[in-house]
């Protein structure tokens, strides 16, 4: 699995998101990757902003299935 979000001194994150634009608006945990027995990826938003899967939004809670070149966007 891979955690994406914003790295603090006491949160390790595999994808450090704040280093792409304004940090304050990043959770800590804003979502995570996982591969499923079967080969896919799926995508959960753990975040209070809304993750964008080629242009849909998640929002926080719930995941979504990623396809081959998925473009996963994080809400501003």
């Amino acid at each position: 699995q891979i955690t994406l979000g914003r790295a603090t001194k006491d949160n390790q994150i595999d994808v450090d998101l704040a280093l792409e634009g304004p940090a304050w608006k990043i959770s800590r945990k804003q979502g995570v990757i996982k591969l499923k027995n079967n080969g896919d990826f799926f995508i959960a938003n753990e975040g209070r902003r809304p993750i964008y899967i080629d242009g849909r939004p998640v929002l926080g809670g719930n995941k979504w299935k990623l396809n081959n070149n998925s473009v996963v966007e994080v809400s501003p």
